[in-house]
């Protein structure tokens, strides 16, 4: 018999996929006001309300300059945020108002009030407070009865602004400053870290390289010889044959800008690590990229020995930190 969830669990943040890192940071602190408490240079950031290690994820690993899912695609509807009370949603209501942000809707569904609207990557997002739980509409045998009615916009605005010009009690004023939370300084990545994942790069290279002649000797046995280098770096770039190498290729290329970057940081260093420690974990129950590269180690000793010397360059850059 399966037993109910703990009621103590609840959704923890939320981590997004943004193509534009900047873009997206002055989306969420700039209008919805949240605070940058650690930021990866141009790859990624963590952002909270109240002192917390962070309720809002951004990243550009996988999807820098990309595009929003097109309509019909699985995936994220929207995720919500909930605020303490009805005024400090109209005072969000006020700051889209300021920036121009255009609504896709606003419900008023008995238990809560929620506006509906999407960040600049088109992730749909909802604002929202929950009425008291003895407040919510029931039906006779005590069931929810949640509604969609329209909500109230003008309302929502006057009770931010009245709520806007009461003042603010000296106790909560020296509260809010003690405990208002700063973003934290990032260390610049040093000499060692810079070599090392130089060196690691180089290994990543090698392990490609192998893992190429491998997927090409399978390819050759199923459809016939390639020819050229040419011809295999077309096949390399476009045939679905290839596609799976192609995660590796781009943490490559990943790697490439940050050691570019003259303000790239430790912590981006240590964030690539963690990045191809999952991805060069191969799996017989896969799928992907852990299936195909699981076959491969299966299959071939020079991929082996690849996968081995990356591993000590991970673990030596690990140990040194």
């Amino acid at each position: 018999m399966s037993r109910e969830i703990d009621r103590r669990v609840d959704i923890g943040h939320v981590h997004l996929k943004v193509s534009d890192l900047d873009r997206a940071v002055a989306f969420y602190q700039g209008v919805l006001g949240f605070v940058v408490t650690q930021r990866f240079g141009d790859s990624a950031a963590f952002l909270s309300a109240g002192g917390y290690h962070h309720h809002i994820g951004l990243n550009t690993w996988d999807s820098l300059g990309g595009r929003a899912p097109a309509p019909g695609t699985t995936g994220l509807y929207h995720f919500a945020i909930r605020y303490p009370d009805r005024a400090t949603l109209g005072e969000a209501l006020r700051r889209l108002d300021a920036s121009n942000v255009t609504l896709d809707g606003a419900s008023d569904h008995g238990v809560s009030e929620a506006l509906y609207l999407r960040d600049p990557d088109g992730n749909g997002l909802e604002l929202y407070w929950d009425r008291p739980r003895d407040q919510w509409p029931r039906a006779a045998d005590g069931s929810l009865r949640m509604v969609t009615e329209r909500l109230d916009l003008a309302a929502l605005r006057a009770e931010a602004a009245e709520r806007a010009a009461a003042p603010l009690p000296a106790a909560s004023a020296a509260s809010a400053e003690a405990t208002g939370l700063q973003p934290m300084s990032p260390q610049p990545m040093s000499d060692d870290a810079r070599g090392r994942l130089r060196d690691l790069r180089t290994r990543l290279l090698q392990l490609h390289k192998v893992l190429i002649d491998d997927a090409r000797a399978a390819y050759e046995l199923d459809r016939g010889r390639v020819g050229s280098p040419g011809n295999l770096l077309q096949l390399v770039i476009n045939d679905p044959w290839f596609a799976w190498l192609h995660a590796l290729s781009e943490l490559v290329v990943r790697i490439d800008q940050t050691l570019d970057e003259p303000s790239s940081t430790d912590a981006e260093a240590a964030a690539l690590l963690d990045q191809v420690g999952r991805l060069l974990t191969a799996s017989e129950d896969g799928e992907g990229f852990a299936r195909r590269y699981y076959e491969a180690l299966q299959r071939q000793p020079a991929v082996v020995l690849a996968h081995a010397d990356v591993r000590r360059a991970l673990k030596g850059m690990k140990s040194a930190n």
